[in-house]
């Protein structure tokens, strides 16, 4: 096997990683953000959380970290693989890496 074809397993594995925790920090969210206070729900005297899940939601800044250190990770292979062979750069990676650094700043100062 060629070393880019090395390279190529590396970074389709790191990025299907990295986009796993992503998906699973999104099942994440919804069960640790407040519940929609809907009309219908409330006229039947439901019981409704107003408040965020505190376990879940330190839960789902530690995926969305991890998901952005596993980003960061492929972004330094597919930097190194593009200076030192044809293989160009990845898009997905600068997008999952942009996408959970402010997800992660968000939770971390907003909520």
């Amino acid at each position: 096997m060629s070393k880019v074809r090395t390279f190529q397993i590396i970074l389709a594995t790191l990025s299907i990683l990295g986009w796993i925790f992503a998906v699973y920090a999104l099942l994440v969210f919804g069960e640790a953000r407040p519940d929609r206070e809907v009309g219908t729900y409330l006229s039947r005297g439901a019981v409704l959380r107003a408040e965020w899940d505190p376990h879940r939601t330190q839960l789902l800044e530690y995926l969305i970290w991890t998901c952005g250190g596993i980003s960061l990770l492929s972004l330094a292979v597919n930097y190194y693989v593009a200076q030192h062979s044809k293989l160009g750069y990845w898009f997905n990676i600068p997008l999952l890496l942009l996408t959970s650094i402010v997800a992660g700043l968000y939770i971390r100062f907003v909520i």
